[in-house]
């Protein structure tokens, strides 16, 4: 049976695994990926592994070592033993791994810089590339060349829509949101959404599952939601402690339940906070109604909601796992 979620079932979450590294591998956990049944959990640190989990059975399962090239933004394809992930030293390739095999199927060449940010299409074999060489580019598992360049500003972040027909394209240094058509590239964004300026370090563009909201997560103690079809801004999610500023790419410290009615965000006094956006009035800054606790003396920082079973995991340098007590 299906989990209703609300707010009496998200407080009902609780921690029931924490993953920590060995001393010598401590190392911040820069990007999280569940495949697309929910079976598994993908994570990429700054100490070049990356680490393969049953997220269903909350048990680590292997670390998957890039020492030679290192690794961000790790992603399943829809091939559940297959990922892409970029590369952080050497080159800036994009590789696509067996994690099966261990045996790398294809190199994605022609970034001049780092891959910052790495999104699989919900629809078919394509993917999208964020990298400091300005530019993103549109790749096709089968084959090793770009099928598209759009010119862009760095640092910029990437999301699909849950169609995979719509992506955005985000600069927070500059403010702006591009909303683009898969089909139609050459003609630039279809919408270009002004961010409040306000609202800086953000690190991380999500769509919700209904394809009505747009999350901006940031790490500076704030968060916000937009309409996803006009741009307008709907509320800003208040209330939690902001992080210090790290080196290391951040993955996000928020995102939606599956249903797109609730958000939940890190905090860095060591809690997760849930919002109702669904049934508020928008334009409101909207505090939380509600936390979670999280592992003791940790502050998670990521955050990452399974798409299909009814669990969440948080990161920094460790990996928790939450899932739902009904006998709370």
């Amino acid at each position: 049976m299906a989990l209703e979620i609300n707010r009496e079932t998200l407080i009902n979450f609780q921690p029931v695994k924490s993953f920590k590294a060995g001393d010598h591998e401590v190392a911040p956990i820069t990007s999280l990926s569940f495949d697309d049944h929910g079976q598994y959990l993908l994570t990429a640190s700054a100490n070049d592994n990356m680490h393969l989990y049953d997220a269903v059975g909350c048990r680590f399962l292997n670390t998957v070592a890039s020492k030679k090239y290192g690794c961000h933004s790790a992603k399943f394809t829809h091939a559940q033993s297959e990922c892409i992930y970029s590369s952080t030293m050497k080159s800036f390739d994009i590789r696509h791994l067996n994690l099966e095999t261990n045996q790398y199927l294809r190199y994605f060449t022609g970034h001049g810089a780092l891959v910052s940010e790495i999104a699989m299409s919900p629809l078919d074999d394509t993917f999208l590339s964020a990298s400091y060489d300005e530019s993103v580019r549109l790749w096709d598992l089968r084959s090793s060349k770009a099928q598209a360049m759009i010119p862009s500003l760095v640092p910029n972040r990437i999301a699909y829509d849950p169609s995979g027909l719509v992506f955005a394209l985000g600069n927070p240094e500059n403010y702006e949101i591009g909303l683009y058509n898969v089909k139609q590239l050459k003609s630039g964004p279809f919408l270009v959404i002004k961010v409040d300026p306000s609202f800086h370090q953000w690190s991380k563009i999500e769509f919700s599952n209904d394809g009505k909201y747009i999350l901006l997560s940031s790490s500076a103690g704030k968060n916000m939601i937009l309409d996803a079809f006009d741009g307008s801004k709907l509320f800003e999610l208040v209330g939690t402690r902001p992080f210090p500023l790290r080196e290391f790419m951040d993955a996000g410290s928020a995102c939606f339940t599956p249903d797109g009615q609730y958000t939940l965000g890190t905090d860095y006094s060591g809690k997760i906070a849930l919002w109702n956006h669904a049934e508020s009035i928008s334009g409101r800054s909207l505090k939380p109604i509600g936390s979670i606790p999280s592992v003791s003396e940790s502050s998670p920082r990521t955050i990452a909601f399974n798409p299909k079973y009814s669990m969440f995991v948080t990161a920094d340098e460790n990996v928790d796992f939450y899932v739902y007590d009904g006998n709370k």
